[in-house]
């Protein structure tokens, strides 16, 4: 048996056909002959049937992987060759046996470093004395894509390196066959917003273990032909082959969310239900082709049919964050050729959540202002790309510190929360939109099954906020509200579904599922009333523990103004101090 590059299988048969023949212009009949020639590759649909008992036979299989072989064949090989790529002598041997002109030492140990295809070329011509060798090493390096960074080399990624070490250890015994193709993790959903990295966590990943990457997207396929079913459905099962062809190989899909949900209705229902059968049914099929890898990336894992997420599908689900103020300074050294991280934190962790590809196009403004100098990047060209920003007035800055020490007063307080972090910033950026000078961050105690306390007090710390500038100020304003993701927006929410969804109203009912129930849904009067009465009495409670703890709620205001930052706790109410941190590590963004 001879595993052989891919390309080289059909010669390797011809090849093998003369070795049985005996005789080198002699035709080989494999129907009158006792011996057979069988090849098996890597992605092909014909089905070979070998005969290891024939009588008297001699049997030479070629491959261009021993997992394309079948079980019985694997078994009964007495020898099993992987062939290299052809030494000088062998490129010698070629031209004498093929009836063309010797060539030299030198000049087969030239060819001899070239790949496959460029010593399949030139072995048919008749001369090599013309044949600029260096020049044909020049024109592939050139031709050569850009060099993909594996994985590990990436800044980041910490939660996706576990789980491809794991992998990588398991693939690797698997190529030496001591584990089963079915035993490893053959697919994984990355799950992040847009421009965390999820596409050069793919190549990254392909790169680390020693496999192509096949990129493909929901959308592509839709686009494909004149967008129908059928042109939809033919490029989905294009991509799957494709990838099945390569002796190892990532199919990664981008936009997984896109290929549709069978419990959507309306008018696309039928189409979206034919899309996502096919996928299921090749997503399934293809857990059993040795050497492919299964890669999704989604922003709304929530849109994903969930019977694409189930075990023996995308079973794994890898969430990518946005990066850590450490990740962002190492994430910029990388696009910038490794200058020096902590250089870069004192403008990186000014930065408003970037995501990496934020962080990238931001590499390449100040490899332009150096290279429009002639020069090397300099610590210069890195203040100046950075986002402008505007001071914020003393009123402002006082009622944005009044408004979070609100939030953390009322966490402290509802035993949920064991302490906070507040920060507040100066200034913020010009060219950004809805922003926040404030920030809180708090870890909310574990609960296994969330009671009707416990969502309550979820409430009333969203609302505390707006509460606090009330009674520490007069008035409100309308940093609580306005937009998505807003603390108003957050504990309607809340309210609703525990209305809508968990039965914790007058009559316990269920009206729809949680992930149907949000602050902009509409529900029936009667529930909408209990909604209010929910908000209005968690409303009430954050005013009242803020008018408990006001003397708290100024003078903790007036510090996180001269400090920028505080770490509150229990004890800091109850002895009157308090504590300041300046390594605060920013984190959600409350008000």
């Amino acid at each position: 048996m001879a595993i052989v590059d891919k390309e080289w299988v059909p010669r390797f048969e011809r090849a093998a056909e003369l070795l049985i023949s005996g005789q080198h212009r002699a035709l080989f009949r494999a129907e009158t002959s006792r011996h057979q020639v069988v090849s098996f590759e890597t992605g092909s649909k014909r089905r070979t049937d070998v005969d290891v008992l024939r009588a008297n036979a001699q049997t030479i299989v070629v491959t261009d992987s021993r997992h394309a072989l079948p079980h019985k064949v694997r078994l009964a090989a007495d020898s099993i060759v992987v062939v290299e790529k052809p030494t000088a002598r062998h490129i010698m041997a070629v031209r004498k046996l093929t009836g063309r002109p010797s060539v030299s030492m030198e000049i087969a140990e030239k060819l001899a470093e070239h790949d496959w295809a460029t010593i399949d070329a030139l072995l048919c011509r008749q001369s090599l004395d013309a044949v600029n060798f260096e020049r044909l090493l020049d024109a592939k390096d050139s031709a050569t894509p850009m060099q993909v960074t594996r994985l590990s080399q990436l800044p980041g990624f910490a939660a996706v390196r576990r789980w491809a070490s794991e992998l990588a250890v398991d693939l690797a015994a698997w190529k030496e066959g001591r584990l089963s193709w079915s035993q490893l993790d053959r697919a994984a959903l990355l799950i992040g917003p847009p421009g965390v990295g999820k596409t050069m966590c793919a190549g990254g990943l392909a790169a680390e273990l020693g496999l192509e990457l096949v990129a493909t997207s929901a959308g592509q396929w839709q686009s494909s032909g004149g967008g129908y079913l059928g042109d939809m459905l033919k490029a989905m099962r294009a991509a799957f082959e494709t990838a099945r062809s390569k002796t190892g190989a990532i199919l990664f899909i981008d936009e997984l969310d896109s290929i549709g949900n069978r419990s959507h209705q309306g008018s696309n229902a039928f189409y979206e239900t034919q899309v996502v059968n096919s996928f299921l049914e090749l997503s399934s099929v293809s857990a059993g082709w040795p050497g492919f890898i299964l890669l999704g990336a989604t922003n709304r894992a929530t849109d994903v049919d969930p019977a694409i997420l189930r075990a023996g599908r995308f079973e794994q689900h890898i969430i990518i964050d946005p990066p850590t103020p450490e990740e962002r300074a190492a994430i910029l050294s990388h696009h910038l050729d490794g200058f020096a991280t902590d250089q870069l934190r004192q403008f990186t962790d000014h930065l408003r959540d970037p995501t990496g590809a934020d962080l990238e196009r931001m590499s390449r403004a100040i490899r332009r202002l150096a290279r429009n100098d002639r020069r090397e990047v300099e610590l210069s060209d890195v203040e100046r790309c950075m986002p402008s920003r505007v001071q914020l007035s003393d009123e402002t800055l006082e009622r944005v510190a009044v408004h979070e020490i609100g939030h953390a007063i009322v966490a402290v307080a509802s035993a949920f929360v064991d302490r906070v972090d507040v920060s507040l910033s100066k200034t913020l950026f010009e060219e950004y939109g809805v922003q926040s000078a404030g920030r809180v961050k708090y870890e909310i105690k574990d609960s296994m099954l969330a009671t009707e306390d416990f969502l309550r007090a979820q409430i009333r710390m969203a609302l505390a906020g707006m509460a606090a500038e009330e009674v520490g100020l007069g008035s409100r304003s309308t940093g609580s509200a306005a937009f998505a993701g807003s603390d108003l927006d957050v504990a309607t929410g809340l309210a609703k579904r525990m209305i809508g969804s968990f039965g914790m109203g007058e009559i316990p009912r269920f009206y729809a599922t949680a992930d149907r129930v949000g602050s902009d849904s509409w529900l029936p009067p009667a529930l909408s009333e209990e909604v209010d009465r929910i908000l209005r009495a968690e409303w009430e409670n954050a005013k009242a523990t803020l008018m408990k703890e006001r003397s708290h709620l100024v003078r903790f205001a007036a510090d996180l103004v001269a400090a920028g930052n505080l770490s509150l706790g229990p004890n800091d109410f109850h002895r009157g101090s308090h504590r300041t941190s300046s390594t605060f590590a920013e984190g959600g963004s409350h008000g």
